[in-house]
């Protein structure tokens, strides 16, 4: 299991920083910042806001290893501004219904012209590939809290089978959801929603499985929510 100190570490050698610039960066002592690196002790207070933005990342995920491990400043930005070095489009799809139904995945990206914008650095570390990297819009508050009606999900094509717990886009029955997946001997599944008040649990068997036509689109990796006012 990472540590603040190995987060400290690869934050360091992915932006190709060293022991001088967080010294710089934080005003800390050299001996405290080598403190942090070597795990001694963790960073606490200003000092921590002060390293996570010279690390370009969030304090919660220096401490805990939770939400992805970098942000980007936000600047103003339309179709026509050229991308950063480190910057990449995924195909945003407001509706990702296409995906079921029989619609070809592959067909519906290539003509989507929404797009979001993205470090190449976050997909280098997940080991995601451009190409199954996508975002849609969620619908419904099946999964609610953890995702809410509206929110933004990253999806990566590429991992499609299933790791008990983590959350997944699927279609089943000619409907998109996300949902959490546990795998079944012989060959089941169980779909769980975390809003089971509302949604109780399904359990499908293989053939069910077959019968009611479940696809699993890909892992949700990221969630990104925006509050209305």
């Amino acid at each position: 299991m990472q540590t603040t100190s190995d987060r400290i570490n690869q934050r360091m050698r992915d932006l190709g920083l060293q022991h001088k610039d967080l010294v710089a960066a934080t005003g800390a002592s050299k001996g405290t910042v080598t403190n942090w690196i070597n795990g001694v002790n963790n960073p606490t207070g200003k000092r921590l806001v002060q390293l996570a933005q010279a690390l370009k990342t969030t304090s919660s995920w220096l401490l805990t290893g939770n939400s992805t491990p970098e942000f980007t400043q936000v600047e103003p930005w339309d179709s026509n501004t050229p991308l950063d070095d480190d910057e990449i489009e995924i195909p945003f799809f407001k509706d990702f219904s296409f995906a079921c139904g029989g619609g070809s995945i592959g067909e519906a990206i290539a003509n989507e012209t929404r797009k979001l914008r993205m470090s190449k650095a976050t997909l280098r570390n997940l080991s995601i590939m451009k190409e199954n990297a996508v975002a849609a819009t969620a619908i419904g508050d099946s999964m609610s809290p953890t995702i809410k009606d509206g929110d933004t999900i990253h999806v990566d094509l590429g991992r499609k089978n299933i790791k008990d717990g983590k959350i997944f886009a699927i279609c089943i029955g000619g409907l998109f959801y996300c949902k959490r997946l546990y795998n079944l001997p012989l060959g089941g599944v169980r779909i769980v929603s975390d809003n089971s008040v509302e949604f109780p649990e399904i359990q499908l068997s293989a053939q069910e499985i077959i019968d009611q036509q479940l696809e699993v689109i890909g892992w949700v990796w990221q969630i990104s929510s925006l509050e209305s006012w």
